[in-house]
């Protein structure tokens, strides 16, 4: 009897437990995107036709026979991969010429990282000279001298970090680095050489260390967006064209050692109306009469006193546009000990009603995890002066000593409508829109640090490409961003594909890489243990590819089906593990009681046969 039984039931209880884990197992899929609007078609028939137009359908492999490692000093040697080139061992670098250029100089273009190790002394000569698409250089503690013309024409640097302990900045060291937005000179230094740092066009402020004892001529000439300058060097004599063609600086404070201003040191500083100084070798008065006579067009000074106030310094400048209209844009500077803020707020300027606010964009500075304090703080205050009377906030925190977002900042964001664009110092590049944010349900897990490199090929045959790149992120962060992947301008115009393994291939967004090679991915989270890949121009990628807001006036506006899905990747579920790891527990369980029914069915089968019983034809069920 209990034989028979055991058939009739034991095959129901397995379809049964079959049918609820099945269910269980699609409930943990509708966890992982419920509330997610199923992407369809993402651009309209227009911008896809000039997507298609646009976009290369194939790129050429890397040549193979260039050279992509070797020596550059006694003890350093050298790599290239995956953009990123890599200094090791210690010692000075070579000091290149000319005639000698640095060993990578003819794959300069594809570098888009640098990375140089601690044990390093000197920055040679001309070491990157004009490598044009490195967009941020961390300069180690143990580097006391950089060279001549060292980065000069990185103008798509954007972020510099020198170490504790540079003692030396030679001649055009950082010239025409024009989108550098900040620059820190440590208490080490001792001299700048001439045109050190020469068509800086977006550094907002500077100060020089008393360390310093000698700056050469033009050190920061053309530093178009310069409001306010610290001169603490011991120096006697301001040199010439220190500061000319400087149009918007309007507040200096000279050192106290200072005796004389150099011809030109202050030439076509139209906005300059307020300079320091406490020295005893001259006058206030006699300081404002050097100025105006050894520097024409040096504006009209207003204010020359012995003790800076301190506190915030603006400064800008009108300009007409294209349909006959005028902009005027102000710069507010605000120096911190660890941060700096810099505010550029935009005003349509009309005939009848004057200023109308139309923009502000913020540009904080953190160094290390302390700094966020201090910019929090110097955030708020600005984000209350500006909300009132602007529709449109974007805050570029450029963050050195840390890949961390402190989720403090997060939250102060988090439901306001302010676009946020977070670079550290690897060149890792996150934006963030604050309205999409709800506090009551952020993470808290914001690291922003990726690897790239290039894949092999049998990934690219796996995944159907000529190019494909491994891309890796060190640690999770969740919280719903537009990931900028920095694939490399040699890619630009073209589709990349972001695809994940966890546990099986999946393949995630596409999108079209923008002017400066960034791949554009909207994430809502990453983990460490998920392995991502990049597929370059797949066939069938440009009827989806997502079109950069940075890229619209190229392509047209794209008529979205659906809103931008922000993918969820390597998501946990709420027992803390991936729904890979999920579906395996599942599976074992299942396997694991099937396995014991079995058993069990046999040795109850096994006792019946060993007591004489013979099963029938009418035991069976009909």
């Amino acid at each position: 009897m209990l034989y028979n039984t055991m058939n009739k039931y034991i095959p129901r209880f397995v379809a049964v437990l079959l049918a609820v884990s099945l269910a269980f197992g699609s409930a943990v899929s509708v966890f992982a995107t419920e509330d997610i609007p199923a992407a369809d078609e993402n651009i309209g028939e227009e911008a896809n036709a000039e997507v298609t137009e646009n976009a290369s359908s194939e790129v050429e492999e890397p040549e193979t026979e260039r050279i992509t490692s070797g020596f550059c000093g006694a003890g350093l040697s050298w790599s290239f991969s995956g953009g990123t080139l890599t200094i090791t061992g210690s010692g000075s670098m070579t000091n290149f010429s000319e005639s000698t250029m640095a060993p990578w100089y003819g794959i300069r273009e594809e570098i888009l990282n640098v990375v140089l190790p601690e044990g390093l002394f000197s920055i040679g000569n001309l070491a990157f000279y004009d490598c044009e698409n490195i967009v941020s250089v961390v300069i180690p503690s143990s580097v006391e001298t950089i060279g001549n013309y060292a980065c000069a024409n990185c103008n798509g640097m954007e972020m510099l970090v020198i170490g504790s302990r540079v003692k030396t900045i030679g001649k055009a060291a950082f010239s025409d680095c024009y989108k550098l937005k900040s620059i820190s000179l440590p208490n080490s230094l001792i001299s700048i050489g001439i045109k050190g740092f020469y068509r800086c066009e977006s550094i907002t402020s500077v100060t020089v260390p008393s360390s310093v004892t000698s700056i050469g001529v033009s050190a920061f000439a053309y530093c178009k967006s310069l409001v306010t300058a610290n001169i603490q060097a011991s120096i006697t004599i301001l040199p010439e064209y220190m500061f000319y063609g400087c149009g918007i600086l309007s507040s200096v404070s000279l050192p106290e050692t200072m005796e004389n201003v150099s011809k030109f040191s202050f030439s076509e500083c139209e906005s300059l109306n307020s300079v320091y100084y406490s020295g005893l070798a001259k006058t206030p008065e006699e300081i404002q009469n050097d100025i105006e006579s050894n520097s024409p067009e040096s504006g009209n000074i207003g204010f020359v006193g012995t003790e800076n106030p301190g506190g915030a310094v603006s400064s800008g400048s009108v300009s007409e546009q294209e349909d006959g209209t005028h902009t005027q844009e102000t710069i507010t500077v605000t120096p911190g000990t660890n941060s700096s803020v810099s505010t550029t707020v935009k005003s349509d300027i009309d005939a009848e009603e004057g200023l109308n606010p139309s923009g502000a964009e913020i540009i904080v500075n953190v160094n290390g995890e302390n700094g966020w304090d201090e910019a929090k703080d110097v955030l708020e205050k600005e984000l209350d002066r500006v909300s009132g009377n602007t529709s449109n906030i974007s805050l570029n925190i450029y963050v050195a000593g840390t890949e961390e977002i402190n989720s403090e900042f997060i939250n102060l964001i988090a439901g306001k409508n302010v676009s946020v664009t977070i670079m550290t110092q690897d060149g890792s590049v996150w934006k963030i829109n604050g309205s999409q944010l709800d506090a009551a349900n952020l993470s808290g897990a914001y690291n922003l640090a990726y690897e790239l490199s290039f894949g092999e090929a049998e990934l690219s045959e796996e995944l159907g490409t000529g190019i494909s790149f491994v891309l890796r992120f060190l640690a999770p962060a969740e919280v719903n961003a537009e990931v900028l992947i920095r694939i490399g301008p040699a890619y630009a115009r073209q589709n990349a594909t972001l695809f994940q393994r966890d546990g099986e291939l999946k393949r995630l967004q596409s999108v079209v890489v923008d002017s400066e090679g960034y791949a554009h991915f909207y994430l809502a989270s990453v983990t460490e243990e998920t392995e991502y890949y990049i597929a370059m121009n797949l066939p069938d990628a440009q009827q989806e590819a997502i079109i950069p807001e940075n890229m619209l006036a190229e392509y047209g506006t794209p008529e979205y089906t659906e809103p931008i899905r922000y993918e969820i990747t390597g998501r946990t579920s709420s027992w803390g593990m991936n729904l890979g790891q999920v579906m395996g527990i599942l599976a074992a369980v299942m396997v694991t009681v099937i396995v014991v029914v079995g058993v069990t069915m046999f040795v109850l089968n096994k006792k019946k046969l060993r007591a004489g019983y013979v099963p029938q034809w009418e035991d069976e069920e009909e």
